[in-house]
């Protein structure tokens, strides 16, 4: 959390201000830059406002009973807010909460998220109950009357009152009070006959939020292992919640998350290789690189005759280590991903667009620049230097899709012009399609020619049976032929 903006919230933007529970003054300003960062709170803010009076104060003490070690109901609080802790009460005392708490405990995402997952289960909840009894859906409405008229007596009122204007204040005050507590009973008799369906809704709000969370880091997630919470923690709270958000509306996008971490396990495992069968036919050299240290080099430690020599020499630079000249090196080039989206692809859509994005990961691990060419009848160009990309650009991916036909000549075009780029010099070139189209003699001649001159290879992945094999032949220096992405493996030992 940026604890800057938390400080600098305007007053007028301070929705969270009358707690039930012991959230303390640094919670309120977290809570309420929170809401002004995440559209989904905000919704349920305007929900809410219409549906149960003083519901921003609500969303907010759910937000604090989710993110604080120990939260705890105040004994004294106003009057009027008496409903609020009623229903905080029966949430507190299931015997699932600490439970659930598990997941959300000082994670102010995963405490938001689970705010507008419940949030909105309890609205549904107050709507239900409000068609099934009368005197319920009297008390609220009551309870809005009188919160209205005191809203607008403090709006007329000003520091000069006269005697009869604090009366009608202290009139409306009173009124608020009693609608307020006569809301409170009729909500608690609802809260004890709902106790198990009030858990349900708990238990399954802390679970979408966790699957969010999940599917957030799978697309967030480089190469390295464990990385996906670290990274995810660097993104700006705003983006995490555009992403989180995104996940929620699009269903196509926790699909093409877990495409995108089973692919990164993949790239992995291939990465891993590679870089070993690098190092078994480099040679050796000296250095002081401890995962490249000879197996003889590390015995010394083991032996006192030589420990004192083996310390100095690494401290020296002259220790044995492999040498990671060669494949390690001269495949970390740039990598030029061409992507077909034409029309026939979108059966495949979402482990297409996992398999970019584990492409992407490879790129942003190593620092590599990266180019996607998406295709179909025309080619669109996205350049990430040294891997760089954003959520907007992950964003951006997982939610286009251009359709239409399917033109190899465009994205190949644009693929040269990259390459004769200084940054794209020695790239590697993988096209990925499940069609057929023709080119033109002299480009297959340019290409191969430019190819040979620019020393580059280009890999084909050719998915389904459809795909055009002699065309693709004549371009590549490998070609794999794949029912689908699962079996494409080879494509990531570039």
């Amino acid at each position: 959390m940026d604890f800057t903006s938390i400080k600098n919230l305007n007053r007028r933007d301070r929705v969270y201000k009358n707690p039930t529970v012991n959230a303390d003054s640094f919670d309120k300003r977290q809570f309420n830059s929170l809401l002004n960062k995440s559209k989904g709170l905000q919704e349920l803010k305007s929900k809410g406002d219409i549906v149960f009076p003083l519901y921003s104060q609500l969303m907010g003490d759910i937000w604090s009973t989710f993110y604080k070690n120990q939260p705890q109901l105040l004994e004294e609080i106003p009057e009027e807010l008496t409903s609020n802790q009623a229903y905080l009460q029966t949430i507190m005392k299931n015997e699932e909460f600490e439970e659930c708490r598990k997941n959300t405990r000082f994670d102010e995402i995963s405490s938001a998220l689970s705010t507008i997952s419940f949030g909105n289960k309890v609205l549904d909840w107050i709507q239900n109950q409000q068609l099934e009894d009368k005197n319920f859906n009297k008390a609220i409405h009551q309870a809005f009357k009188a919160q209205h008229q005191q809203k607008i007596i403090e709006q007329q009122s000003d520091r000069n009152q006269s005697d009869q204007q604090k009366k009608e204040q202290e009139k409306a005050e009173q009124q608020m009070k009693q609608s307020m507590q006569q809301l409170s009973e009729q909500l608690q008799k609802k809260l004890n006959s709902s106790s198990h369906q009030l858990q349900s809704m708990l238990e399954d709000s802390v679970a979408e939020a966790r699957e969010s969370k999940d599917n957030m880091e799978k697309l967030i997630s480089g190469m390295g292992q464990g990385n996906g919470k670290s990274e995810l923690e660097k993104v700006p709270v705003k983006e995490q919640f555009e992403l989180a958000e995104m996940l929620q509306k699009n269903p196509n996008m926790k699909e093409i998350a877990d495409w995108a971490g089973r692919f990164k396990e993949v790239a992995r495992a291939k990465q891993k290789h590679l870089h070993s069968n690098s190092i078994e036919r480099s040679g050796l050299t000296i250095g002081n690189e401890v995962e490249r240290l000879l197996p003889t080099e590390l015995s010394n430690l083991a032996i006192s005759q030589a420990k004192v020599d083996f310390i100095r020499r690494f401290a020296e630079g002259q220790t044995m280590i492999y040498d990671k000249k060669g494949k390690d090196t001269l495949g970390k080039g740039p990598i030029i991903l061409c992507l077909d989206q034409s029309g026939s692809m979108r059966k495949l859509d979402t482990q297409s667009k996992g398999f970019a994005l584990a492409m992407m990961s490879i790129a942003k691990k190593q620092k590599r620049d990266f180019a996607l060419i998406t295709f179909s009848t025309s080619a669109k160009v996205q350049v990430f230097q040294n891997g760089k990309s954003t959520t907007d650009d992950l964003i951006l991916l997982a939610g286009s899709f251009l359709g239409g036909g399917t033109n190899f000549y465009d994205p190949l075009k644009k693929s040269l012009s990259l390459i004769k780029e200084s940054r794209f010099k020695q790239a590697d070139i993988v096209f990925v399609t499940d069609g057929q189209a023709n080119l033109p003699d002299d480009f297959v001649e340019e290409f191969k020619h430019t190819k040979v001159k620019m020393k580059f290879e280009c890999l084909s992945v050719l998915i389904g049976g459809e795909a055009d094999f002699q065309t693709v032949q004549k371009l590549s220096n490998r070609v794999i032929s794949t029912d689908d992405f699962m079996t494409a493996d080879e494509a990531f030992s570039i």
